[in-house]
């Protein structure tokens, strides 16, 4: 066992420095709902925990440039007061889903994206909403596609040096917008999902102009469902989620031999199965969900 630091930097560029000396051998703790269970697991032993939830730099929820933007320390509870987050229902639904009030108190989106978990809720919300991250060390800022984020299970593009600066999520104005997110799981409240489905959708009438669907648990990787776009776009929206029912994208591969999230166990083979059955029709309510959304919204607007 390494000898331990703890450090509670008071700027960003505190952390990123050391972010910057220790590397591979340093932990960020933000929420600290999976790092600290790790570490009293002995599952890692970092010579340095970086504690970042008193960053002020971090903290803000903010809108410029067409984007809402949240800070890499902002916590789920944050996001669900959150005025300019109300927008966003598939965000609040995911949300909603993750654990119990207290943890969403301390848990952080940013934290849930740095440990890339393909059941992740908030994840699932925020590729359907085409967020990106900005990602910042001492040598400056990028910004990065979710999709291109997680690059393997538990995996990312983050550098050892870098850490989550802020979350933007685009604004897409106008009530013919809206956003779902629908989540299976064994139980009703604090459980993982088997399956989960995040969706935004535009439309003219009642005809898809644009839709992003993505999904969680299928893969070792949150997915991105091209194949479902393109099925419902141009399409009538009722048609195109009735389509989607039956339908399994290439995309989400769930039998791809470097789809390591169905690794040789007992069960493996049912699982996936069960996957296979229910993930259109997952989809399906997601759209459903969010054009009724849009319906409501003509409505209150007298159109």
């Amino acid at each position: 066992m390494v000898r331990t630091e703890f450090y509670n930097p008071s700027s960003l560029a505190v952390a990123l420095e050391l972010l910057d000396q220790y590397r591979q051998q340093a932990v960020i703790v933000n929420g600290g709902t999976d790092v600290v269970e790790k570490i009293a697991n002995g599952s890692i032993d970092p010579a340095a925990i970086i504690y970042i939830q008193g960053i002020s730099e971090l903290k803000g929820i903010g809108e410029s440039n067409g984007f809402v933007r949240i800070g890499g320390a902002v916590t789920y509870k944050e996001i669900l007061d959150s005025p300019l987050c109300s927008q966003f229902s598939a965000l609040k639904q995911a949300v909603l889903e993750v654990g119990s009030p207290p943890i969403r108190v301390v848990g952080t989106p940013a934290g849930n994206l740095g440990t890339a978990v393909p059941a992740a809720d908030c994840n699932v919300a925020l590729m359907a909403l085409d967020a990106v991250v900005v990602a910042a060390s001492k040598q400056g800022e990028r910004v990065i596609r979710l999709a291109d984020l997680v690059v393997g299970y538990r995996k990312t593009a983050l550098a050892a040096n870098e850490l989550i600066k802020e979350i933007r999520i685009p604004v897409v104005p106008g009530v013919n917008t809206a956003s779902a997110f629908v989540k299976l799981a064994k139980r009703k409240a604090q459980d993982i999902a088997q399956v989960s489905a995040g969706v935004r959708l535009t439309v003219e009438g009642d005809v898809c102009r644009d839709i992003v669907v993505a999904m969680g648990a299928v893969n070792k990787v949150t997915v991105r469902a091209y194949s479902f776009e393109k099925l419902i776009a141009g399409k009538k929206v009722v048609d195109g989620a009735a389509a989607i029912k039956d339908m399994v994208p290439a995309e989400v591969a769930l039998r791809s031999p470097g789809n390591d999230l169905f690794a040789a166990r007992p069960g493996a083979k049912a699982e996936r199965e069960y996957k296979e059955a229910v993930i259109g029709v997952v989809v399906e309510r997601a759209i459903k969900k969010a054009y009724a959304e849009i319906l409501g919204g003509r409505k209150s607007y007298g159109r």
